[in-house]
């Protein structure tokens, strides 16, 4: 008797079994998220964008520790909702136990944000952060580089490009001289004759080849109506472009 139950019991929960299995209110099983992530940047590479934030919505609502899902959805929004990309990828900095590597990824992030918006000094300091964890991190140096020249800040530009020439290991004299040149302009508007002169002077000591401060220096002695040094200068100016 007890072994008929037995057999009862087995054939009802196989029957249960096969009814869940065909039945057409059975759940399907959802994407895995690495297969939807990996189909959302093939997406990005298409140049697909609404794909692209379709599917990275759809990962981060199955696995809200997909960090860098968040990332990639925030760095498609940048164009278009850059306020938004830059709620996102803030989120992303107070996450615990994210790796060095994957840090950097977001202050970077943040900083094409910052950037796109405008906030120059934000960007700097997101750039600034990525060196905290990556000292030698060339894309971080050559953000920075730019950022001093949109601010017109030539001693930062010609700092942070002397810390890249150590990074790569290749010396450019015109990269770091072309800022003397610079702050020579500067001057030259302001009518700083002699500061000007200073400066074309020390960009020329350090990179004889640069053309431009032969230029320049050739227009501080024209006006000074120093005719015969313009006329030089500008001389070697041509010979040089």
């Amino acid at each position: 008797m007890e072994l008929t139950y037995l057999y009862l019991a087995l054939a009802l929960a196989a029957g249960a079994w096969i009814f869940l299995y065909f039945s057409p209110f059975r759940a399907e099983k959802k994407p895995k998220t690495d297969t939807l992530f990996t189909e959302a940047l093939n997406a990005m590479v298409r140049g697909d964008k609404g794909r692209a934030v379709r599917l990275l919505r759809d990962v981060v609502k199955q696995d809200s520790d997909h960090v860098r899902a968040y990332l990639q959805l925030g760095n498609i929004m940048r164009d278009d909702h850059p306020q938004q990309a830059i709620k996102i990828h803030q989120s992303l900095t107070v996450r615990p136990n994210l790796s060095s590597e994957l840090r950097v990824d977001i202050h970077r992030a943040l900083a094409n944000d910052y950037e796109q918006v405008g906030q120059n000094v934000k960007a700097k300091k997101e750039a600034e952060q990525m060196l905290t964890f990556e000292k030698r991190n060339l894309w971080a140096l050559q953000f920075l580089v730019r950022i001093a020249e949109t601010n017109q800040n030539w001693d930062e530009a010609a700092s942070w490009t002397k810390q890249m020439q150590k990074v790569t290991g290749k010396n450019n004299e015109d990269a770091v001289a072309r800022f003397d040149v610079y702050k020579g302009l500067d001057r030259l508007k302001k009518g700083q004759l002699d500061e000007a002169k200073s400066f074309f002077q020390k960009a020329i000591k350090a990179s004889p080849e640069l053309g431009l401060g032969y230029r320049y220096l050739g227009d501080v002695f024209d006006q000074t109506r120093d005719l015969v040094k313009a006329v030089e200068n500008w001389e070697t100016f041509a010979g040089k472009d």
